[in-house]
């Protein structure tokens, strides 16, 4: 059997100058299109031609893989198709034989190339060597996976391809001002009244009647760059970085813990009136002793370190629980934060935020996550979640947010300054428990707002 690649799909003429690009050869793509305009079903028909013509492996990368299984392993066509029934048909491809909704997300092809389903916030943990590489929605991806990739497409004379639709002056901008500078690199901005994929007039007095914010309608369907980033948390007060000086001691870390997933680690000191976070470190699939190894190799003199408030019951990639493990390497120095609400804590953290607060240029990455984490705008509801997306930028938010608690419910910025122990006096003190008076304070000073919480809305 003959299969005409690509498989039954006809690209509209601004779909098409994207696939004539890479069809002559090009290697690095910018594609800036308004939503619902055919973005990633485009890049996968032109993926799937190019891997016929070379023989490697292919990603299509998500900013998390979660919603590249919603929106691509089980997705359909406009005309009732599945996606990846489409793009892959069963005459050209090795396995999977079905595209199970909760299988693996890799397809073999006959021809000897795999295609690979994935997300941003997992590149670190898989092996190197794509030819061509797909990112998907890129504005809110974890920047840091294009730095990762950019190596192993050197070494294979590889391609990449970046599209989305913008969500303010972010990353996804600074790479499209560089498409616009750099010969060689293909860049396109397609609103949907230049591609007129749908009706614009009547599109967009439809999302105005029904309650879409104006700023949402300008990113969305205008693709505008400068439109507020509807639903960004702490986007709006985070200050640019900047490259200060500041001592080396009185240093606090702040961990957001994942088993399977990212931990992210902020390193803080305070400022007088606010704090300076002067570090931030974040890794996905490590053990404790790597963690540990990033803290002791920093020259930083350690006053605490706080973990989440399940830090006891969780464990890392070995059986250790992450408490157990700091407290054994860090005697005295290693506090639990309590159960808190999430709006608690992003309550915090604008309050933080708008104390003077500095974060040095060497927090870059996790100054991007802070202003990528955002309320997603529900299209059935027509309005913004209650709670923020979990996304890549979750866990470097989470932990901000727990420096913000500890910085606000012990009162470190604003308290008077405590009297002296005496020196015959140990620092810390644990009652029956096993918790630490700075536990116990905060247990005290937040059972209250916390039990005033739906259970739901608890962290």
């Amino acid at each position: 059997m003959r299969i005409r690649v690509p498989n039954n799909f006809t690209p509209r003429p601004y779909q098409a100058k994207y696939m004539r690009y890479f069809d002559s050869g090009g290697k690095r793509a910018v594609w800036v299109v308004h939503r619902r305009g055919g973005k990633d079903l485009t890049a996968l028909h032109q993926t799937c031609k190019m891997a016929h013509q070379r023989r490697s492996a292919y990603w299509h990368v998500f900013p998390t893989a979660e919603q590249g299984r919603k929106a691509i392993w089980e997705g359909f066509t406009k005309s009732g198709e599945r996606i990846m029934e489409q793009v892959f048909p069963a005459a050209i491809r090795k396995s999977p034989k079905e595209f199970l909704p909760k299988a693996e997300m890799v397809v073999e092809l006959k021809c000897g190339s795999i295609w690979r389903l994935m997300g941003s916030d997992q590149i670190e943990v898989v092996g190197a060597g794509p030819a061509g590489v797909v990112f998907s929605e890129y504005a809110v991806a974890k920047p840091s996976a294009w730095n990762l990739i950019r190596p192993m497409l050197r070494e294979n004379d590889g391609w990449a391809s970046f599209i989305f639709t913008p969500r303010g002056n972010n990353h996804g901008k600074k790479l499209y001002d560089v498409a616009q500078k750099e010969v060689g690199w293909f860049h396109d901005l397609q609103t949907l009244y230049d591609t007129r994929a749908y009706d614009p007039d009547l599109t967009i007095a439809s999302e105005r009647a029904e309650g879409m914010p104006e700023a949402l309608i300008q990113q969305e369907y205008m693709c505008s760059f400068t439109a507020a980033n509807v639903g960004a948390v702490f986007g709006d007060l985070l200050p640019a970085p900047e490259d200060f000086d500041h001592p080396l001691d009185g240093v606090y870390t702040s961990w957001d813990l994942g088993v399977s997933d990212a931990t992210a680690i902020w390193f803080w000191r305070l400022n007088g009136e606010g704090v300076d976070f002067i570090d931030h470190y974040e890794a996905t699939g490590k053990n404790a002793s790597h963690f540990i190894d990033v803290i002791e190799s920093k020259k930083y003199s350690y006053v605490r370190h706080y973990l989440p408030h399940d830090a006891r019951s969780r464990t890392w990639v070995t059986s250790a629980t992450p408490v157990g493990t700091l407290e054994t390497r860090w005697p005295g120095k290693v506090d639990l934060l309590p159960q808190d609400t999430i709006a608690n804590g992003i309550e915090a953290g604008r309050w933080l935020l708008q104390k003077g607060s500095r974060f040095h240029a060497r927090c870059s990455e996790g100054i991007e996550a802070l202003k990528a984490y955002h309320y997603e705008w529900d299209d059935d509801r027509k309005v913004l979640a209650r709670t923020p997306l979990h996304d890549w930028s979750s866990h470097t938010a989470d932990a901000f947010r727990y420096a913000a608690s500890v910085v606000r419910v012990v009162g470190l910025i604003d308290a008077p300054t405590p009297e002296p122990l005496p020196p015959d006096l140990p620092m810390i003190f644990v009652d029956d428990n096993g918790m630490t008076r700075l536990n116990r304070t905060f247990n005290d000073l937040s059972r209250a707002s916390i039990n005033r919480r739906p259970r739901n809305e608890r962290i």
